[in-house]
């Protein structure tokens, strides 16, 4: 199911699937700062304060931290570095052979560390656009019922071009003639922002509602455990194969899935819930 409830402001208010957009004409209203009447504007004539301001105050947050201050941007300094090294080690074979290197390790070892440092760039730039960004699902709920799904956004600043998508997914094991495979399914989507603005130093809620399937499709699987047990033990010494059997080893369950967008830059932001059904027998995934 696709629902499209994207507003062009989200500032202070809740945004949901049913969201209404809100009148344009202002009512007379008196300034809590000076005391005036107003009529017809939404600044204050007499000392040129926003009704909105006053309404609907900034959070006291810290200003924006600089990228300096951010573990992340550190981290892709290190990496670039280690990026660099590569490269130059594979244009002087003299340095390779100081070094003991192989042209092998460093065909693998350039786009890893280039890849690392631009992932934690964009986390710095993400640490710097959002002071909180979480999402709140329940822990469990029973076959099909609505349940609620939540995305906190506090922004440093005022955001344009921002976009967000949820999305219900069934992820599960599906075995093959060569053992097993990870796949999932898409039940639900629900788009609640097209290309919107949220208002600097405020708290949003951006809220839609899902409906819990009956879990049939297999969570678990003993063959996908023990290709999870072999890779991790080979990530001792290839730490992208630990990575690979933490997924693997995780991949099975139903998630909900926030995929936010800020001009060109995405994130995901998922959490899992636990689907149940108690009859004759207790179901759950």
């Amino acid at each position: 199911m696709d629902t499209d409830g994207s507003l062009g402001n989200a500032g202070g208010h809740v945004i949901g699937r049913y969201a209404k957009t809100e009148p344009t004409h202002v009512e007379p209203w008196e300034c809590a700062e000076c005391g005036h009447i107003n009529t017809g504007r939404a600044v204050c004539d007499a000392c040129g304060v926003s009704r909105h301001y006053l309404e609907d105050p900034p959070l006291d947050l810290p200003y924006t931290p600089r990228l300096t201050a951010l573990p992340s941007f550190w981290l892709a300094i290190m990496w670039s570095l280690a990026a660099l090294a590569g490269v130059i080690a594979a244009l002087l074979p003299a340095v390779r052979e100081t070094l003991g290197i192989g042209m092998t390790f460093l065909v693998f070892e350039v786009p890893a560390a280039t890849l690392a440092a631009a992932s934690c760039f964009l986390t710095a730039l993400w640490e710097r656009w959002f002071n909180q960004a979480e999402l709140k699902v329940p822990n469990h709920v029973r076959s099909g019922e609505e349940f609620e799904v939540e995305l906190k956004l506090v922004p440093y600043r005022t955001l344009d071009n921002v976009s967000l998508t949820f999305r219900f997914v069934d992820r599960f094991y599906s075995r093959t003639r060569d053992g097993v495979e990870t796949a999932s399914k898409q039940l639900e989507s629900s788009r609640l922002l097209m290309r919107g603005t949220l208002s600097g130093r405020r708290s949003h809620a951006l809220v839609t509602t899902f409906i819990a399937p009956f879990p049939v499709t297999p969570h678990e699987d003993i063959r996908a455990e023990i290709m999870a047990d072999i890779l991790g033990v080979a990530g001792v010494l290839v730490p992208a194969l630990k990575n690979h059997a933490k997924n693997l080893r995780e991949h099975g369950g139903y998630y909900v899935e926030a995929n936010l967008r800020v001009g060109l830059l995405s994130r995901r932001i998922q959490k899992r819930v636990l689907c149940y059904l108690i009859g004759d027998s207790v179901h759950f995934g």
